[in-house]
């Protein structure tokens, strides 16, 4: 059976270089045998996350679509772009939507079914001296937390 491997940028942009370098890992998983693919967060608009919010309204749809598509793969490969030395907004947020229950916390509706057990890898793509290197520990500590396995080192 093949690895099923899904791709990811936090970028907004529609030319970004995360993305980019995301779709180019996607690829390039694809051609090594894995079944992969790439989503783009951007397909996926969700407000920011607000706990009154989520209490009157529950997860927003695109939220449900997004952390349907999250739960059947089990790499997550992440290519964050660098905001501030950290990681980009739509992507913490999108990671705070994914990461509440959706029901009575067992199984598939846990905040972390999307994330437990996972294996991750970071990447990351800039046109600064950094390369996008002082956001990968930020995210590195937040997939953790959420029990993925994040390979490797920055």
């Amino acid at each position: 059976m093949a690895a099923r491997i899904l791709v990811f940028a936090g970028s907004a942009r529609r030319d970004s270089l995360n993305k980019k370098l995301a779709r180019a890992a996607a690829q390039f998983a694809r051609e090594a045998g894995a079944e992969a693919t790439f989503v783009d967060l951007d397909d996926y608009p969700i407000p920011l996350y607000h706990g009154d919010l989520e209490g009157a309204s529950g997860m927003p749809e695109n939220g449900r679509r997004l952390r349907g598509i999250f739960l059947v793969w089990v790499a997550l490969p992440a290519a964050p772009p660098e905001n501030n030395s950290s990681v980009s907004s739509l992507l913490k947020n999108t990671i705070d939507w994914l990461s509440r229950d959706v029901g009575d916390g067992k199984g598939g509706n846990s905040g972390l079914a999307p994330w437990r057990g996972k294996v991750a890898g970071l990447m990351a793509a800039s046109p600064g001296g950094f390369g996008g290197i002082r956001a990968l520990p930020h995210l590195r500590q937040i997939l953790a937390a959420l029990g993925v396995t994040v390979l490797g080192t920055e």
